[in-house]
């Protein structure tokens, strides 16, 4: 399991995240700051007053605040471009009106790992997003 061990503050709502294990990351919550009980961190003297969390399970701030590490890791993959967007295989999803467990046999994985996907709660592997890219042109090939 990850444990956040510190965090640095950086410019434009991006946070330094240092694990337990030596690994460090950066990453923008620019896209927190407009989310439901996120607002108040637009306030740059309260975001500056991020730390880690208790038990090592994430970042918080003053108010109960707070961002898992899990989900700072997989926005870090994203962001990074080692990772497939949770919006666009939501989308993709929808586009084809899949279930998990449809979804789950058409690229050959559990249905539990496509809910970890769909809720975010696990970064997307990048050839994941290409899996259902061809899913997707196979599908346009037969129609």
């Amino acid at each position: 399991m990850m444990k956040v061990t510190a965090v640095e503050v950086l410019p434009n709502a991006g946070l330094r995240v240092s694990l337990g294990s030596g690994k460090k990351f950066e990453l923008s919550i620019a896209e927190y700051l407009d989310a439901p009980g996120y607002e108040a961190l637009r306030d740059p003297a309260l975001f500056a007053r991020v730390s880690v969390e208790e038990w090592g399970n994430g970042v918080e701030w003053p108010d109960d605040i707070g961002i898992p590490v899990t989900a700072l890791y997989r926005l870090a993959q994203e962001q990074a471009g080692k990772a497939f967007p949770v919006e666009q295989f939501n989308a993709w999803m929808k586009r084809n009106a899949l279930s998990a467990a449809q979804a789950a046999r058409a690229l050959g994985l559990t249905r539990r790992t496509i809910i970890y996907y769909h809720t975010g709660a696990k970064p997307i592997p990048v050839v994941v997003g290409l899996a259902c890219d061809g899913y997707e042109a196979r599908g346009k090939r037969a129609a």
